[in-house]
């Protein structure tokens, strides 16, 4: 990857604030809807919202979004909820895709706690490009865009600064 795509990042970083905003006030059980964010060069934005009588459906749409309709976007983010396994068990996870020109960038991964009191960050988000994850000084750069990105959101309010302050040091998706 020649250059990290600030726009595109930022971009996917308020998108992610989004979700987890929606994920954290959904009940137990429930699925994040995928959603993807798109901006056009002069800075207007589309919100939308994949369809699907299933997760599954949903999933596949979100996915097929990224090589189909992204194409027509200068910078576009796609976010979907995963479950991730590990030795320790399932785990939920948030994918962010980061697209330009209907081109995958790279996939953030950011494994979190569910539920509305239960809400909560699982260590740091994972960079991944198309041959693997992110060095680590290119990766903490993508990560500082993203939250650039995601305190822009005017809807959370603190929810963000809580959401860092509270985060689990270490990802369940590391292995050491």
């Amino acid at each position: 990857m020649a250059g990290l795509p600030t726009a595109a990042l930022q971009l996917a970083g308020f998108l992610m604030a989004h979700a987890f905003w929606t994920v954290s006030d959904l009940p137990a059980g429930s699925h994040y809807q995928p959603q993807s964010l798109c901006m056009r060069s002069d800075g207007n934005r589309a919100l939308s919202t994949f369809e699907g009588a299933t997760t599954l459906e949903q999933d596949e749409q979100a996915k097929a979004f990224i090589t189909g309709g992204a194409s027509q976007w200068p910078d576009c983010a796609v976010a979907r909820q995963v479950k991730v396994g590990t030795p320790k068990g399932d785990v939920d996870a948030l994918v962010i895709d980061v697209v330009q020109y209907g081109g995958s960038v790279m996939t953030v991964v950011q494994a979190f706690r569910p539920g509305p009191a239960e809400f909560r960050l699982l260590g740091d988000e994972l960079m991944m490009a198309d041959n693997g994850p992110l060095p680590p000084l290119p990766a903490a750069q993508a990560a500082a865009m993203m939250r650039e990105g995601a305190i822009d959101h005017p809807g959370l309010g603190d929810k963000w600064n809580q959401w860092e302050a509270a985060r689990d040091p270490v990802s369940p998706l590391i292995q050491r």
